[in-house]
């Protein structure tokens, strides 16, 4: 075997060993997210894990149905912050256009996550998220002090 061959699949073996989750074996995350007590459709859940063997931050993201529910893949298992957004939708022609969050960032920072979890390999089923709609003026962190 050359050492040009040799090299890449030593740097193949170890980037695989240094990923969590990776091919066969991912991170599957499902579940469902509520807003008010109804389900959601068009939410954006993101979620952020310590990170892989680099150190860096590590995060996967889905877009629920039409019933609430979604399915992410996330390539480093851990403790996970979940963020949203809720954009609102307007159809124009054909043209679909995703505006302001309804959600009003409530749920955007990851230091006040609208939920945390552990990520395992495998498959992973998320309780559910269960978000509020904020009255305008009023964020999450004026109601937690």
């Amino acid at each position: 075997m050359n050492s040009s061959r040799l090299g890449t699949l030593s740097a193949a073996a170890l980037l695989a060993a240094a990923s969590g989750c990776d091919a066969p074996e991912s991170c599957v995350v499902s579940g469902r997210v509520l807003v008010d007590d109804r389900p959601a459709e068009g939410v954006y859940v993101l979620f952020r894990t310590a990170g892989d063997a680099t150190g860096l931050p590590d995060s996967g993201s889905a877009r629920t149905g039409e019933d609430g529910s979604f399915t992410a893949v996330v390539s480093t298992p851990g403790e996970a912050t979940v963020t949203a957004f809720w954009p609102k939708v307007t159809v124009m022609d054909q043209d679909v256009i995703e505006g302001p969050d309804r959600l009003l960032g409530a749920y955007r920072d990851p230091r006040i996550p609208a939920a945390t979890l552990t990520i395992g390999r495998g498959a992973n089923d998320a309780p559910p998220i269960k978000l509020t709609t904020p009255s305008r003026g009023r964020s999450r962190t004026s109601s937690h002090r």
